[in-house]
């Protein structure tokens, strides 16, 4: 029998949001993938004078890691996403 590439359930919340984002990954889809993903749901758009990205227990995450690597041997993984306005930008 074939081995079934391992899913994890991942929950994104962010704070202007009414709901949170959910979607399904294999271990080895990039955290990348997930914030790409996440900001389409949460309807938002890159306008250059803010930058967002996803946290885990505090920590940010690096977007070339994988849903595999910081979920660990989880079967869901919780991040969160955030902003920081980009000092500068016009």
């Amino acid at each position: 029998m074939p081995n079934k590439p391992h899913h994890l359930e991942v929950k994104v919340t962010f704070a202007t949001a009414d709901e949170p984002y959910r979607g399904e990954y294999t271990g080895s889809a990039t955290i990348g993938t997930v914030l790409g993903d996440s900001l389409a749901a949460f309807g938002v758009a890159a306008d250059g004078t803010t930058r967002y990205y996803l946290k885990h227990d505090g920590d940010e995450v690096p977007v070339d890691k994988t849903v595999g690597e910081i979920a660990g041997n989880a079967h869901a993984l919780h991040l969160k996403l955030r902003t920081e306005t980009i000092q500068g930008a016009s």
